[in-house]
């Protein structure tokens, strides 16, 4: 129900954004869920991740409490799914590049067998591992945004 809700918010355009073909990319595929990205090591990557994981924003907070990424309000959530999406791209186009220059390398020989695992290590960790991360924090999101929209629902529906 959840997913439905998000699916039709993001089709509706989460505020005025136009329906691109990327959109499809984005959009959390029926496979997806919290638990997934949870086993594949989302809430380790959050947790320690050095550009705003919960440790780096726990440090931050004791002297700016009030620093946040994001807040209850709904731009605010929407305004994240919009980040998410361009941190996983960043990250997508970043493996797709590296994983193109190892394999060249190689290729050439100028990188050897042992060279291409660590560089398939090190593309996987430092390019695929975070859009892990964001597709798991879209979800996220979604469920938020749902919940914000229910609760506005709630709000007009109610008599003064």
């Amino acid at each position: 129900m959840a997913y439905n809700l998000a699916v039709a918010e993001f089709a509706r355009g989460l505020t005025v954004a136009r329906f691109s073909a990327l959109d499809a990319w984005f959009r959390p595929k029926r496979f997806e869920s919290e638990r997934f990205y949870e086993r594949l090591g989302a809430r380790i990557l959050k947790r320690y991740i050095p550009t705003g994981g919960d440790l780096v924003m726990r440090r931050i907070r004791r002297d700016h409490p009030e620093r946040r990424w994001v807040t209850s309000g709904l731009q605010s959530l929407r305004s994240y799914e919009k980040r998410t999406r361009l941190n996983e791209s960043f990250h997508v186009i970043g493996f797709i590049v590296f994983a193109i220059v190892a394999a060249r390398r190689f290729a050439s020989g100028s990188l050897t067998a042992l060279g291409l695992v660590i560089a398939v290590a090190l593309d996987l960790i430092l390019g695929l591992w975070p859009v892990v991360l964001q597709r798991y924090n879209r979800l996220r999101l979604y469920r938020a945004i749902n919940r914000r929209l229910a609760l506005s629902t709630l709000n007009d529906v109610r008599p003064n």
